[in-house]
């Protein structure tokens, strides 16, 4: 029950600072740095205190892989495909950064990705992945990575691990059956480690 309760307060926070329309402070000014706090007593080291720097590219990478994975999912199914690029960038068997996962994939000589051959299948559909209309459905996707990126340590995984998914309205591609299930969350069936075979 206390997971249940520590997997929701990430989220419900989340909803109450971006989508249910509260202020939320704006990122205006330098990245955060190391500061000094002096404490009142003389005798006292001062305080430092630190708050990750995230990039922008790695934010704007997290945000089109939610708005185009998962948009018109709840804020779990978003959290969810988010959670899965953050476990791949853990992972020793992926790249380092949200936004080499996110575009990783066999590319021509050109470099335009090989169509359907991509970890995310919007990368290489075959369609442009600029939003121009930058609405509802993106903005709440941007605040979501943003959240993501400075709180993923204090996340709950609600993926259980997952490093694949895929759509559940489509046939089980062959990769799933090395895999074990993991969760079913919206429209996608997440998937972790391999199965061990006897």
């Amino acid at each position: 029950m206390l997971k249940f309760f520590l997997y929701l307060f990430p989220l419900i926070f989340f909803l109450l600072h971006s989508v249910a329309g509260m202020r939320v402070a704006q990122d205006t000014g330098p990245p955060p740095t190391w500061t000094t706090i002096e404490k009142p007593s003389r005798h006292s080291a001062p305080i430092l205190t630190w708050e990750p720097i995230i990039s922008q590219a790695e934010i704007e990478c997290m945000t089109k892989n939610i708005y185009f994975e998962a948009a018109v999912e709840s804020t779990a199914g978003q959290l969810a495909v988010a959670q899965v690029t953050l476990n791949r960038v853990k992972s020793h068997h992926y790249p380092n950064s949200v936004c080499e996962v996110v575009y990783e994939g066999p590319k021509h000589a050109s470099g335009i990705p090989k169509r359907d051959r991509c970890q995310f299948s919007w990368y290489c559909d075959g369609k442009d992945d600029e939003v121009r209309n930058k609405g509802k459905l993106w903005k709440t996707a941007h605040n979501l990575a943003k959240y993501v990126l400075k709180r993923q340590k204090d996340l709950i995984d609600i993926t259980d691990g997952a490093t694949h998914y895929h759509a559940n309205y489509i046939d089980a591609p062959r990769w799933t059956r090395q895999k074990r299930v993991h969760a079913s969350i919206d429209q996608h069936i997440f998937y972790g480690q391999n199965v061990r075979r006897l």
